[in-house]
């Protein structure tokens, strides 16, 4: 079974995140950069703003054919309790048709699941199918043992 990993991340907590899924399922990774500049506490603010507006941004990956892959995992960090708008792009960009997917949010406190949801509406729009979800509470959660539970479940 071949699995992938595609994110996003600002502060490399989400980052962090696919590092473990990677290892632990000797997956590939993908990393989706997001060409606006998102650093520091202005590029935070925009950034919240820009996820709650649900403003488009341009992205970066390398091309990948998801053909070959049995589970593809997408994961963001929370903005505002939705998706970056990187992700949001990513996910508009590509089919996952017939695809199984799995789906990842970090965030600080709350907002997780609204952001997860929402991740779910638009890939099963694109006839993907989310298999499992998780959430994981960076301030509170234990990061690799929430990550590993979930990926073993």
């Amino acid at each position: 079974m071949s699995d992938l990993v595609v994110y996003y991340t600002r502060t490399n907590t989400t980052k962090n995140v696919a590092s473990i899924i990677k290892d632990e399922l000797d997956a590939d990774v993908l990393e989706v950069i997001d060409k606006k500049n998102r650093q520091g506490p202005i590029g935070y603010l925009r950034g919240g703003l820009d996820a709650i507006r649900s403003k488009k941004t341009s992205i970066e990956y390398e091309d990948v054919n998801f053909e070959k892959y049995d589970n593809i995992y997408i994961g963001t960090p929370v903005w505002a309790s939705k998706p970056t708008p990187a992700i949001m792009e990513f996910i508009s960009q590509n089919n996952f048709t017939n695809k199984n997917i799995i789906l990842f949010a970090t965030m600080m406190s709350s907002g997780g699941e609204e952001t997860v949801d929402i991740m779910k509406k638009l890939i099963e729009d694109k006839d993907g199918i989310v298999v499992n979800s998780f959430v994981i509470a960076t301030k509170t959660d234990d990061i690799t043992d929430v990550t590993l539970k979930a990926i073993r479940n």
